[in-house]
């Protein structure tokens, strides 16, 4: 064989063999692309977002964010026509709105995309299931634990950030606890997950109801907008504040006293879950229709360890 030949055959495979062999695979391969759909921009889904890109690079998947603007069924609907238009592989959505999600969910399952549902589920779709905190049932433990501080009585105001199916569920499991104490539910505000708007409707309610004992969040930032008017006006212990997940606001204010506890959904873990899900559906197994990944209270006693304990059950 002469060296001119040699030296052609030997660039061939220069060329060629980054292509095969990097990462095991070729370019442009069955490496998979998984996006997650979260109802909005907000603080609670960063480790949501965390957990999914975690499991991706554990499990070779490309994955992606797609979060709309704000909590809008139009523009969540707009995002899944987008990746339907890409031809991606998977969508784990956090739903805005059930039956409005039934013609998107169907359209993208219909293409060949495998979906799931975590955080808010749209039961109504064709969906393969749902991956989260059963929230029913999380908000009778919310209210068990914050009647418990009450002693049983008094009076308590609800602040919930819109009215997703989630939230609404949560909402009902705390007064089905209620309503076996002598707890009243004196006011129910929805601030639509703004806090300034929230903080205005603290305000009002403190106001309206000057013998106030408690005020439960039902969303993300329902403990910070108590919290924040009990500080600037200097009653911070004087009501009792819960409410679910852990934005930084909210453990800030466990520190120092202004909020008692807040339920902590296991974000983390939703999103470590959908890209394991996703890989099954996609490798042509089942998920189960729901997959509950709990919630822990936190306190000032487990305010700095909590998180350890979600990652340690998926890692």
């Amino acid at each position: 064989m002469s060296k001119k030949l040699i030296a052609a055959l030997l660039l061939i495979v220069l060329v060629i063999a980054p292509a095969v062999f990097s990462n095991g695979q070729q370019e442009g391969s069955d490496q998979p692309t998984f996006v997650m759909v979260p109802k909005l921009v907000h603080p609670f889904y960063e480790p949501c977002i965390e957990g999914f890109q975690d499991a991706a690079a554990k499990y070779g998947v490309t994955a992606e964010v797609e979060s709309p603007a704000k909590f809008d069924i139009a523009l969540q609907v707009k995002t899944i026509e987008d990746l339907i238009a890409r031809g991606v592989d998977g969508i784990a959505i956090s739903a805005v709105d059930d039956k409005g999600l039934v013609a998107v969910v169907n359209e993208a399952i219909d293409a060949g995309i495998v979906v799931l549902c975590f955080d808010g589920d749209a039961p109504s779709t064709a969906r393969a299931g749902f991956i989260g905190t059963v929230n029913e049932a999380a908000g009778v433990a919310a209210g068990e634990y914050m009647f418990d501080l009450m002693g049983g009585e008094g009076n308590v105001a609800i602040l919930q950030g819109g009215l997703a199916p989630n939230l609404n569920a949560r909402q009902v499991g705390f007064r089905d606890a209620a309503a076996k104490t002598n707890v009243e539910i004196v006011a129910f505000e929805d601030f639509q997950a703004d806090l300034a708007i929230g903080v205005n409707t603290t305000e009002a309610l403190l106001e309206a109801y000057p013998d106030l004992d408690a005020i439960f969040g039902v969303s993300a930032y329902g403990p910070v907008a108590p919290a924040t008017v009990v500080k600037e006006q200097g009653i911070s212990g004087s009501i009792i504040i819960g409410g679910f997940d852990d934005l930084p606001e909210t453990i800030t204010g466990i520190k120092d006293g202004s909020i008692n506890f807040c339920l902590v959904q296991k974000a983390y873990k939703m999103g470590w879950l959908a890209i394991e899900q996703l890989l099954d559906l996609k490798a042509g197994k089942t998920i189960p229709e729901t997959t509950d990944t709990g919630v822990i209270i936190v306190t000032k006693d487990n305010v700095d360890t909590y998180m350890a304990e979600v990652k340690a059950e998926v890692q």
